[in-house]
């Protein structure tokens, strides 16, 4: 007892920085245990900028970010004021964005970048989106060489400031031969990245005119591409580039249809939904194992009815994984990639007569589960792990039939969804639902629902949470489909007089499209979340 009680009063006995720079290492349920230790221990936890704001990172699961010059006493408030409109749903302010040139299929939002293509396919145009109401909203672009068309595009704005833009243009020896080609630019000057060896990467020949489907990310030193075949190829490709020395890491042939989208689970985890086999398909980046024989590793999907096929899966999960630390951002925090949910969408066709029987719906999970699972199982090459076995207690399902498509829906662990009057009935008004899949926002939502069940306050205007299995039944599938992931969400209808026909979502942002009957988007309304509560808003959410 002595001994202990020596090693106690020493520890106490340490100046007030040393013990504030001690639990700075610590985790948030390890600050909550020491906090009802002593009132110097309570003091500490919740007089310290530095442990208020590693402890409100933690809650919130965001990082902070070391090449922000903001003091922590400004960073902790914008925290603060983030998460509580989030948590509340609220806009503080809103500005509407016009679309100034007929809009292409490209599209993109990341890194505070609302990005979008061209019809004449040679043009990027580009908006910095506003972290407060004083700032303004202006198009930019990125021109490339007339002979290219652009194809698709991958961001990595704040790790690199990179756009890497995959591109077609003829070969000089025949006219319809079309050579596929990734331009890598610095974001900020339109340039060749000083970065790159080459700044032009060749992917390969093709007689089709276009990829229709393109899938590519860029994370630390890789750069990742899906393509589909073309017109005289047999296999499509998924490729891994060193994009900074132009290195082949990884080249895998695959049938078309196969992979249409990636997800880096970490600098060197790869995950592919693969709609041919209706499964989740895991590479590994290695040097020493360039053409790879197939997946390591494959997590399937619930089994689907016979009569129907998987037509396509997207996934997408963001932020990506940032090894080199986000240098290009002066945003004083991020959602952690980490911890980010990943959302999986999947498009279903009936084979029989009615060929036009589509079927739509997305699955939720969390990357680091994900990542979690291939590691675990890595070591077994080759294995496929059955529905059963991994995704019921991981995941949620929804049926998106009623839900837009566009799949640039989420931010760390939120997404949100967005319900047209077409969708749910005449004299129904639209809404936006919020979906949060963060813990420690279920277990907040829990005890002030119980908190203020208890002393008959309303709970109307509390998050809605969700913890109980649901259960999907539809005829796509051979079993019903059972998900248990918990979450929160909060609903918010719109002005009768507005109407949006996609709502997508960054960091700190919803961007409200309305498109016109082609579907080419027209105007763009951004509403932010939580920022300065003196702001007068004009917003569309009731």
């Amino acid at each position: 007892m002595e001994v202990s009680h020596r090693s106690r009063t020493q520890f106490l006995d340490l100046p007030a920085e040393v013990i504030i720079q001690i639990f700075s290492y610590l985790a948030f349920a390890d600050m909550i245990a020491i906090s009802s230790v002593s009132v110097f221990l309570r003091t500490c936890l919740t007089t310290s900028p530095q442990l208020q704001l590693r402890f409100a990172s933690q809650v919130a699961s965001v990082t902070s970010n070391s090449h922000c010059q903001l003091d922590l006493n400004d960073r902790l408030r914008l925290l603060r004021r983030l998460e509580d409109g989030w948590y509340k749903f609220r806009v503080d302010f809103n500005k509407t964005l016009p679309i100034l040139h007929e809009p292409f299929g490209i599209y993109d939002l990341t890194g505070g970048i609302y990005l979008m293509g061209d019809t004449n396919q040679k043009v990027l145009h580009y908006c910095r989106l506003p972290s407060s109401v004083d700032e303004s909203m202006a198009w930019s672009r990125i021109d490339l060489d007339p002979s290219l068309s652009i194809v698709d595009v991958g961001l990595s704005i704040y790790e690199h400031d990179l756009i890497a833009v995959v591109s077609t243009k003829p070969t000089a020896t025949n006219p319809l031969l079309l050579q596929v080609e990734i331009q890598l630019l610095q974001f900020s000057t339109g340039k060749p990245h000083p970065l790159a060896r080459n700044p032009v990467l060749f992917v390969r020949n093709t007689f089709r005119p276009t990829a229709s489907t393109i899938g590519i990310e860029v994370v630390g030193e890789y750069l990742a591409l899906v393509t589909t075949p073309g017109l005289s190829e047999a296999a499509a490709r998924f490729c891994v580039f060193e994009w900074k020395t132009g290195a082949v890491l990884l080249d895998y042939p695959v049938t078309s249809g196969t992979y249409c989208s990636i997800i880096f689970l970490s600098p060197t985890y790869i995950i592919l939904p693969n709609g041919s086999s209706g499964t989740l398909d895991l590479f590994i980046i290695s040097p020493s194992n360039p053409d790879p024989s197939g997946p390591i590793l494959r997590l399937a999907f619930p089994a689907i009815t016979p009569g129907y096929s998987i037509r396509a899966i997207y996934g997408r999960s963001e932020p990506n994984p940032s090894p080199s630390g986000l240098p290009h951002s002066t945003r004083p925090f991020h959602p952690t990639p980490e911890d980010a949910i990943a959302i999986f969408k999947l498009h279903i066709r009936y084979d029989g007569e009615d060929a036009h029987d589509w079927a739509d719906f997305s699955m939720f999970t969390h990357r680091s589960t994900l990542l979690r699972l291939c590691e675990e199982r890595s070591e077994r090459p080759g294995e496929t792990v059955p529905w059963e076995q991994w995704g019921p207690p991981v995941t949620r399902w929804i049926d998106a039939e009623i839900v837009p498509w566009w799949i640039t829906t989420s931010a760390g662990q939120r997404c949100v969804l967005s319900i047209t009057p077409e969708a749910v009935g005449l004299g129904s008004a639209p809404f936006v639902m919020l979906l949060d899949f963060n813990p420690l926002a279920v277990k907040r939502a829990l005890s002030v629902r119980c908190k203020r069940g208890k002393d008959g306050s309303n709970v109307d205007d509390c998050p809605e949470v969700n913890v109980e299995s649901s259960s999907l039944e539809s005829s796509v599938f051979e079993e019903v489909v059972v998900s248990a992931l918990p979450y929160v969400s909060v609903v918010r209808y719109l002005e009768e007089n507005i109407r949006f026909d996609g709502v997508l979502m960054d960091e700190e942002r919803l961007l409200g499209l309305a498109t016109d009957d082609d579907g080419r988007v027209k105007t763009i309304e951004v509403f932010h979340i939580g920022a300065d509560s003196d702001c007068a808003s004009s917003s569309s959410f009731k």
